[in-house]
């Protein structure tokens, strides 16, 4: 009996990742009107959502996966022979991680599902671990211990030109971090604990450039080992923040990403996420 690694598809991992490791992603679900599309990259593409930001009345909603999503997953992985160890995104931001302790409950497999208080690349971050370590036969606990330690020692911030979506979206209070009547200000949001909170907020894109220049100062002193950086369009300063890592930091890991539809419906347009993992 193996290890297989299940996530869900706010995880941010690249196509060579996916390919050689144990991982399967459950795609949570996006609606636009009355037409529901899988967050799984094919069914609505990162690109096609851009326009319907801007473009729609309404913002696009989302959903977690269902129950029975995840129940034919575990069942198709316990039916193989193995078990699984299910990673999912924090409690506070989705209800995805309930309904896989509600599938784990009902399936005959034998399966571990693990709040990873993260998301996007830093949700990867503790999938690809488990998936590697899983893949070399290590011990569960092993694999639990290692996931804690990414958990402790992962950052997240991100840079949003607005807090509209996400106030809209139900997943920033109006109150939180005083913004109420603010919803037009530059804003650094860190995930902490699981929970996005405003970190700093100012006016102009001087305030969001400086910010952006005082994190990639840190990270270059604290030299982590991974740097995930996730972009809403805004692939060129993505582009400008990663070369500058790389020139002071050549041994450091440094991915790109577009973000998916279900984060880039909460974040907006142009809004720039800066993860990193240090041992």
């Amino acid at each position: 009996m193996s290890i297989q690694i299940v996530t869900d598809s706010t995880v941010q991992l690249t196509e060579e990742e996916l390919a050689d490791l144990p991982i399967t992603v459950v795609p949570l679900i996006v609606r636009l009107g009355d037409k529901e599309y899988l967050n799984d990259g094919k069914d609505i593409t990162n690109v096609e959502i851009l326009s319907h930001l801007t473009g729609d009345e309404e913002l696009p909603k989302t959903s977690q996966p269902s129950i029975g999503q995840f129940l034919d997953v575990f069942n198709d992985i316990g039916d193989a022979g193995d078990e699984v160890l299910c990673l999912n995104l924090t409690h506070h931001l989705s209800g995805t991680v309930n309904a896989a302790r509600q599938a784990a409950d009902i399936s005959e497999t034998k399966v571990t599902v693990i709040d990873s208080l993260s998301i996007d690349r830093g949700l990867a971050f503790q999938v690809i671990t488990a998936a590697k370590m899983a893949k070399n036969h290590a011990p569960l606990e092993n694999i639990i211990n290692a996931i804690d330690l990414h958990r402790q020692n992962t950052e997240i911030y991100v840079f949003l030109n607005t807090l509209e979506n996400l106030i809209k979206g139900g997943r920033l209070s109006r109150t939180a971090g005083g913004i109420a009547n603010l919803l037009h200000i530059k804003v650094v949001a860190e995930l902490k604990d699981g929970a996005l909170q405003v970190a700093a907020k100012g006016r102009g894109k001087r305030f969001l450039n400086k910010q952006i220049d005082e994190l990639v100062s840190r990270i270059q002193l604290l030299s982590p080992a991974k740097v995930g950086l996730t972009h809403v369009d805004n692939l060129t300063q993505a582009s400008e923040i990663a070369n500058r890592i790389h020139e002071s930091l050549p041994n450091t890991e440094v991915t790109i990403h577009e973000a998916g539809p279900v984060i880039s419906t909460y974040t907006g347009l142009g809004a720039l996420a800066v993860e990193f993992y240090t041992d």
